[in-house]
């Protein structure tokens, strides 16, 4: 069980988070131990393309990418094809989001300086408002978050044992414990406590766009392992991996309005350019549904193109992959999953044209053909949604 924080830290805690709704205490133990030795003050976590985590909540794994980075925010999208933007202060909650069950498309705006939280530090305290409205809810809310680094702790997660920095935010109605990690560039677990009872987001595996990690260690009782190739293996168990590129972000059928995963940035070629203008951008993608919602809503999925690459295996049953928004995209798409997934060496790339329906424009399904039947294309993903690939079985095809 971890130790108590110091009395004086929990006092500046107390003090900072008095007025707000509190669930929970600061400090509390919620199952690391006090490493024997502490990590140097970390700088803010430093983002790339293709960054990937994936996370398990209440049973249910969930794979997160970086889009793309600017200096002020951070583009994210996840495997059912929701894409919001954040800042790299970590605590700080979403600046705009595609779509949310309750509130719809909107966006918030930070009203402070939560960066002064970092380099991160037992004692470091911050507070900031925030300020947002959504489609749902156009009156808008405020709202008061604040947060403190209250020690140090190792954890362990389904990725490995890491030492962190635990971050304590009040919310307005429940508490964020974030556990950081600087070898990962991210938490590796979050406690959310709503008094009533707690969810635990815990990571799974990480793989990050490029090893700028490489000679930071997993705890502080370990030393760096650097070696050769794409792999830093990690003291503990490997928590990290490099890759030469970026894997491309998958679109999930859902009842949520989707974002598609287009592919133009340099650095990563199956990931969207870099967005100018966030909000102009969401405006434009926002709404998409794959495959048979689409049709329920009356929007087309008649298939307009198909390109072979590859095709040393036959059948008329195929794998939908992702979605995107031009043909180009798609090809790139193709290229760099087919890097990433060997096995579709043989498969045929297939593509086809659809409009959900609601007004923003068509959108090409990337699928890969050469199943002789829906099983053998069940069999196929399998291993492929294990990696957190979005994969789904599609046919027969004419």
């Amino acid at each position: 069980m971890a130790q108590r924080r110091p009395l004086l830290l929990l006092a500046i805690a107390t003090a900072l988070l008095s007025g707000c709704s509190s669930v929970g205490s600061i400090g509390d133990s919620l199952g690391g131990s006090t490493p024997e030795d502490r990590l140097a003050p970390a700088p803010a976590p430093i983002y790339a393309a293709g960054d990937t985590f994936v996370y398990t909540e209440n049973g249910q794994p969930t794979r997160e990418q970086v889009v793309s980075v600017a200096p002020d925010r951070v583009v994210w999208t996840n495997d059912s094809g929701l894409i919001w933007t954040k800042d790299a202060a970590l605590v700080t909650p979403q600046l705009r989001w595609s779509s949310h069950p309750e509130l719809g498309r909107g966006q918030q705006t930070i009203i402070g300086s939560p960066e002064q939280l970092f380099p991160l530090q037992e004692g470091n305290v911050i507070a900031y408002s925030v300020r947002g409205s959504a489609e749902n809810a156009p009156a808008g809310w405020q709202e008061e978050h604040r947060c403190a680094v209250t020690g140090q702790e190792d954890v362990q997660v389904p990725a490995g044992t890491y030492t962190t920095f635990r971050i304590d935010c009040q919310r307005k109605d429940f508490l964020d414990s974030y556990f950081y990690s600087p070898v990962v560039q991210n938490y590796v677990l979050r406690v959310r406590d709503f008094g009533t009872g707690q969810s635990r987001k815990e990571l799974l595996s990480v793989t990050l766009a490029n090893d700028r990690t490489r000679e930071l260690p997993a705890t502080v009782a370990a030393t760096p392992n650097p070696v050769d190739g794409p792999t830093v293996q990690q003291p503990v168990t490997p928590p990290v991996a490099v890759m030469g590129a970026a894997p491309t972000p998958a679109m999930a059928p859902d009842s949520m309005a989707k974002e598609p995963m287009g592919t133009e940035a340099e650095r990563a070629d199956a990931l969207i350019s870099r967005l100018e203008d966030v909000v102009s951008r969401l405006e434009k993608v926002a709404g998409l549904d794959a495959g048979g919602a689409a049709a329920a809503a009356g929007g087309s999925t008649a298939p307009r193109t198909a390109a072979a690459s590859g095709g040393g295996s036959s059948g008329p049953w195929a794998v939908h992959l992702a979605s995107y928004r031009s043909q180009r995209s798609a090809q790139t798409g193709w290229t760099v999953l087919q890097r990433r997934f060997p096995a579709l060496g043989d498969k045929k790339m297939v593509t086809s044209e659809f409009d959900p329906g609601n007004g923003r424009g068509t959108y090409v399904r990337l699928m890969a053909q050469g199943f002789p039947n829906r099983d053998a294309a069940i069999r196929f993903c399998a291993p492929l949604k294990g990696k957190g690939q979005f994969c789904d079985a599609r046919g027969p095809l004419p």
